[in-house]
């Protein structure tokens, strides 16, 4: 007898409680979105994804955000719009994909290949990418401010239009890169920075202390009020 009044009275009390709930108050369920199929708009938010072998696949709009994606193999594939914030890309493979207007903010990225892929318009700012490879891929009026991409090749890149303001490109390969004077590098830290044979004489923000450190030649074209080094810091290197 107790124990049917005392559940008649939880009844009771959990009935009154959902009557008092304000109006704007949904219940909702948890979604297992990690076990969702791959394809455009996929919420894979928080995922372990490692290991993934999905070339060509289409990813258009899907939300990669703190996921785990590395050593995983997403040549070919359309990430347009996509959003891999703080997203694990370490060996990870995107090589001849799409990621136009995209955002790959505090993306982390060590020896994943990037290469002849298009990111027009998209973010990198404040990523974490180090010796890894970018040549031959459009970049083009992106935001790669803040980020660390020491090592990394952007030879036979388009970098018009893109915001290196701050970012560490040491060690970079910039040689051959295709750039106009919207190219903004203020700030940006270019230990042996490879610029031969580039025009920088259009260039936004470029100091001389940045020209001393980095490896340049005798075609190395400078913005006006700054000067080649007595000698580059690479043929030092080489000596």
């Amino acid at each position: 007898m107790k124990t049917h009044l005392f559940n008649v009275l939880s009844s009771f009390v959990l009935g009154l409680a959902f009557i008092n709930m304000p109006s704007n108050f949904v219940v909702t369920h948890a979604h297992a979105a990690c076990d969702d199929t791959a394809g455009p708009a996929v919420n894979w938010e928080n995922c372990r994804k490692r290991n993934l072998i999905m070339d060509g696949f289409d990813f258009s709009g899907s939300n990669f955000t703190r996921s785990d994606l590395s050593a995983s193999d997403l040549r070919n594939s359309n990430f347009s719009k996509a959003i891999f914030v703080k997203t694990n890309l370490v060996r990870a493979s995107l090589a001849g994909s799409s990621a136009e207007n995209s955002n790959f903010e505090g993306v982390t990225g060590s020896r994943t290949d990037f290469s002849k892929s298009n990111f027009q318009n998209s973010s990198f700012a404040k990523a974490e990418i180090s010796r890894s490879n970018f040549s031959e891929s459009n970049l083009q009026d992106s935001d790669m401010s803040k980020a660390d991409f020491s090592r990394v090749d952007f030879s036979n890149a388009n970098l018009k239009g893109v915001n290196l303001s701050f970012s560490n490109i040491s060690r970079a390969n910039l040689i051959n890169i295709e750039l106009d004077k919207n190219l903004y590098l203020k700030g940006a830290y270019m230990f042996l920075t490879l610029i031969e044979d580039l025009d920088l004489s259009g260039i936004k923000g470029i100091e001389q202390w940045q020209i001393n450190m980095a490896c340049g030649n005798e075609n190395t074209m400078l913005p006006d009020g700054l000067t080649r080094p007595h000698e580059w810091p690479c043929q030092l290197e080489a000596n």
